[in-house]
């Protein structure tokens, strides 16, 4: 067997076991990775995701930062496979094995080119240590899309390599550019951002150990970032479209200081440290895991061991691969990374406080507060010093017996560091689902066909995050399903904080049981809510929600006419006369309301809600515009809704604290929910978040 062939071998081999490994979980059952909308109509998805705008963000918003990344690769993957007419669990399947052969086969082909494998069993140790690992357990879970760069970085790293030994050629860095901008970096720019530590190390140690001249480096890395950057315009562009023009919703996904809660030294060690790993979550009872497989990556004696053990002797093997050119390199991208992982642990520290203060202090850099997402990088050092171990102790030339026993121990701790992969237990049951039940469909045809254009719908009551008793989709079902405009309360607000205030106080209203008799329909007229659909399939423990049978109860308290029962427990109710969507109001006196949301819906609640007249919150008003719209003969509402209070974001049930003193402090790092922030109130609600996304 020839060289090449033999050098084919190892990455055809690992490809085939990623495809084998991907297609064991859960077949026949779909999943709801990353979004929903890749399943049910990707084709569509991929129209809305061009346009900044969305219609169905709350009451509408610039919602661009974490979707135009799915432009590209993973939309059209998906496309493609609804194209073909392949079941959906089978598409889903192919994309997580495609990104786990694509990430073995450039671990390999590395290895080959810095000499850490020069043998078939060097390279098949560095392929499967960067197939066989927690990193990829967590994210095979359910977010694929972060493992995007992590397939992808072996490759920067090469093409880097590559390009410093050419360096005033522009083919490397446009390789390099296509790779960045391939990496998700638009749906999570830290995971790409992160990724690229890796080829920058390389291209500082290459000339620190005299492998090439400064200049080369030089010459290769301006080319390489601007060739990145123009490559990356397609999602930088919306990406900073959202930081002008959107909401601030990462204070509202992932807080720093959970984040920081679980990345240790020895959880980062081991490729681990997603915090999201370490919760349960629970609503009207006792809570569980948030990811299925949590307890066996947390728990298990023998799986804890071995996640161990795998990195732990490759780097005590160090001792004596140290002599290989590129051992230290594969080294330092362990260290470096393991100390960015576990920047913010433990609380106290000098680098803990260095972090929250740049965190709170410069808004740029809060995308990096997510550390956790260095973890490639130890996947990636780990698998390279695995490789140089695995190779000098096949130079000693054991017999036989021993040999075949040091290989099959190497695999089994692997195979034990992704137990839930290896048993096919890596996508998560609690969001997989084998079908959308048949009355969510019929709703969201009954939508498209006669909601017409100047009016949304609402899905009443809201939910924290999507789950079902059928399954759970994490992001709302209906939206997904329909071409009309949906309003759904929910965990992250990614529209105008007016419309996001409106519409929490309207849900809560009903998920509290405080609505008062008629108090609804004017609300939902102001929203332009033509259609409410309500369900009773919900799964109220995880989603947070109310019990449905009481809300739909509810809802009909209140004079909405049941418009049409779909099937599958599902119902729609129909609003008469609501405002246009689009509409120019008339000149009349206006209504200043003195408050917030809160006091829209006391003013609903008194029947003294305009019904088409215009009205303006007093905090989007200079003083002389209040007393020209009083000497106008406009009414002034004065309420004291818009409070400084504590306002836990997971929660939809007793979620607000005591009024606080002007003095009293707040949280730097506490998400904001104050419509009015940018005219310097002082009156705001903070959200306090436990457990979130």
């Amino acid at each position: 067997m020839s060289a090449r062939i033999r050098s084919r071998a190892v990455p055809l081999a690992l490809s085939a076991l990623a495809f084998v490994l991907a297609l064991m979980q859960r077949p026949g059952w779909s999943s709801s990775d990353t979004k929903i909308d890749l399943h049910t109509d990707p084709i569509h998805f991929l129209g809305e995701i061009t346009s900044l705008w969305t219609p169905s963000s709350g009451l509408g918003g610039v919602e661009s930062a974490q979707y135009a990344g799915y432009l590209f690769p993973m939309g059209p993957f998906f496309a493609l496979g609804h194209a073909l007419g392949l079941s959906d669990w089978v598409v889903d399947r192919l994309w997580l094995g495609l990104l786990l052969a694509v990430g073995c086969w450039g671990m390999v082909r590395l290895a080959e080119a810095l000499g850490a494998a020069r043998t078939s069993a060097g390279a098949a140790t560095a392929g499967l240590a960067y197939l066989l690992n927690p990193y990829v357990v967590v994210f095979a879970n359910r977010t694929t899309v972060t493992l995007l760069a992590y397939a992808l970085l072996p490759w920067l790293v090469l093409v880097a390599w590559r390009g410093l030994r050419e360096p005033v050629r522009w083919r490397r860095p446009a390789i390099f550019a296509l790779l960045v901008a391939a990496s998700g970096g638009g749906v999570n720019a830290a995971v790409a951002a992160l990724a690229l530590l890796a080829p920058l190390a390389l291209v500082l140690y290459e000339p620190l150990t005299r492998a090439v001249p400064w200049r080369a480096a030089w010459q290769f890395g301006w080319r390489a970032l601007a060739a990145s950057f123009v490559a990356s315009l397609w999602w930088i562009a919306p990406a900073a479209a959202q930081a002008a023009y959107g909401v601030d919703f990462l204070r509202f996904t992932e807080p720093a200081g959970a984040i920081w809660a679980t990345t240790s030294l020895s959880e980062s060690f081991r490729a681990m440290g997603y915090w999201i790993s370490y919760i349960g979550v629970g609503f009207n009872g006792g809570a569980r895991p948030y990811f299925s497989d949590a307890a066996t990556l947390l728990f298990n004696h023998v799986v804890v061991t071995a996640t161990l053990l795998v990195p732990g002797l490759a780097l005590f093997a160090f001792a004596w691969t140290r002599r290989r050119r590129y051992a230290a390199y594969f080294l330092l991208l362990v260290l470096v990374a393991t100390v960015v992982m576990a920047v913010g642990f433990p609380e106290g520290t000098p680098l803990r406080r260095g972090a929250t203060f740049a965190y709170n202090h410069f808004a740029s850099l809060r995308f990096l507060r997510t550390t956790y997402k260095a973890g490639p990088l130890v996947v990636l050092g780990v698998a390279g010093l695995g490789a140089m171990a695995v190779e000098l102790l096949a130079a000693r030339r054991l017999r036989r017996a021993p040999m075949l026993a040091f290989g099959a121990a190497v695999c089994v701790l692997l195979a034990g560091s992704a137990w839930p992969l290896v048993r096919g237990d890596a996508v998560d049951r609690q969001v997989s689902w084998k079908q959308v039940p048949a009355g969510w469909k019929a709703a969201a045809r009954d939508l498209n066909r006669t909601l017409g254009d100047d009016a949304r719908a609402a899905v009443l009551p809201g939910q924290l995050y999507a789950f079902y008793r059928w399954g759970g989709t994490v992001d709302p079902i209906l939206p997904s399903l329909t071409d009309k405009p949906v309003a759904v309360r929910n965990a992250v607000p990614y529209g105008d904080l007016r419309g996001t205030d409106l519409l929490w106080t309207t849900d809560a209203l009903l998920q509290q049981g405080r609505l008062l008799p008629w108090q609804l329909p004017p609300l939902l007229r102001l929203m332009s809510v033509r259609d409410v659909v309500a369900a009773n399939d919900d799964d109220v423990q995880r989603s947070g929600a109310s019990d449905p049978r009481q809300a739909v109860r509810a809802l009909a308290a209140q004079g909405l006419s049941a418009r049409r029962a779909y099937g599958s427990g599902v119902r729609g109710f129909q609003v008469d006369r609501p405002r246009p969507l689009v509409r120019v109001e008339r000149r009349a006196p206006l209504m200043v309301v003195d408050g917030g949301a809160n006091g829209l819906a006391d003013l609903a609640g008194l029947g003294a809600l305009p019904a088409r007249d215009p009205f303006a919150f007093a905090g989007d008003l200079a003083p002389g515009a209040v007393r020209a719209a009083a000497r106008a003969g406009g009414t002034i509402a004065i309420s004291d809704s818009n409070r400084r209070r504590v306002f836990v974001v997971s929660r939809m049930r007793q979620n607000t604290g005591a009024t606080l003193a002007a003095d009293d402090p707040i949280s730097a790092d506490a998400a904001t929910l104050d419509p009015f922030v940018e005219r310097g109130s002082n009156a705001q609600t903070v959200a306090v978040l436990h457990g979130a996304r």
